[in-house]
């Protein structure tokens, strides 16, 4: 029998039948449209996705926009810290210093008249004025290095708040509305597919063998709408022969052999075989003399050596010539 492929076009979900361009007998090509199935529930779908989509990149602009805004705002209240906090040192620093060089001065000069009241050449309540002025600028001079010491850890901490300040923080705040973006383009191209499922279309030459449902009628997921009749899959003209077990180790790659259509007169089409089975197995229903006894066998594939459109399914007689063919050879 001729090699044929039946092809059954079903919905993937329930859905109704919209329109159905094709009638049972007819030619079709592959890729044609046959029957499209209603697709306003997932036009819908698309259009709220469409819209949310709106809303979210509108959303994004915002986001950008308020977030460059906030953080140009505490970068800039963070160079102030830090320039205040510089600044404060630097007032102590030099305040500091002015302090030592006094209480440098003051030591010297208590020093010296310490010296002059052992020689009893100045009065002691002189020294003693002095020392007390002396432990005072001492007292001032240690206060100072505190607080020049807590400037240098404020002025430490607002850099270091300065350097935490994210340089990509509008990238980070932008995240989440650009994961919500994925998600609704994921939803988009699911859709899309779901959509596309919608269309049927012929997957390969051939004719229309029969239609199951009209337009209108919804058509349940699975089961067929139509269904096509191809020539098999091969670029050839083959014939799928089927040999009894007996017959099963005559034939070879290559061999000739003679089709006949079945009820033909005359001549014969050259052939050549093209494929052996590897193995005896049950044959399918059509080669059993009783379809109610299991026969087995080996198929063979026999292809024409001319060009003729053969129908799917028909059927043929096969004298196989026993030398090789010709065409096969080359």
């Amino acid at each position: 029998f001729a090699l044929g492929v039946e092809y059954k076009l079903a919905p993937a979900l329930a859905a109704r039948v919209e329109t159905l361009i094709v009638a049972p007998g007819q030619r079709v090509g592959a890729g044609q449209v046959v029957a499209t199935l209603d697709a306003r529930t997932i036009d819908a779908e698309l259009a709220i996705v469409a819209a949310e989509r709106t809303r979210l990149e509108a959303e994004l602009g915002a986001v950008r926009s308020e977030t460059t805004v906030r953080v140009s705002e505490s970068s800039r209240e963070l160079e102030e810290s830090v320039a205040a906090a510089d600044l404060a040192l630097k007032s102590a620093r030099a305040e500091r210093n002015v302090r030592a060089a006094e209480f440098k001065a003051l030591e010297t000069q208590t020093q010296r008249l310490s010296e002059l009241v052992a020689q009893h050449m100045a009065d002691r309540r002189e020294l003693d004025a002095l020392s007390v002025t002396h432990a005072a600028l001492q007292k001032e001079l240690q206060m100072a290095d505190t607080l020049v010491a807590q400037l240098v850890s404020q002025v430490a901490g607002a850099r270091a708040r300065r350097a935490l300040l994210p340089l990509d923080a509008a990238e980070l705040a932008l995240g989440p509305v650009r994961a919500e973006l994925a998600v609704l383009a994921g939803r988009a191209e699911l859709l899309a597919v779901q959509k596309d499922a919608t269309i049927l279309r012929a997957p390969a030459d051939g004719e229309v063998a029969a239609v199951f449902i009209r337009p209108g009628e919804v058509a349940t997921a699975g089961l067929p709408i139509l269904t096509i009749v191809s020539h098999g899959p091969g670029d050839d003209d083959e014939v799928i022969v089927c040999l009894h077990e007996t017959q099963a180790g005559t034939v070879r790659v290559g061999e000739a052999a003679i089709v006949t259509p079945r009820g033909a007169v005359g001549e014969g089409l050259a052939s050549h075989v093209t494929r052996v089975a590897p193995q005896v197995s049950e044959l399918p229903l059509r080669c059993r003399r009783n379809p109610q006894l299991p026969e087995w066998g080996r198929e063979v594939a026999v292809a024409l050596d001319e060009h003729l459109p053969l129908l799917p399914g028909q059927a043929f007689s096969v004298s196989f010539l026993g030398h090789p063919s010709p065409r096969a050879a080359t």
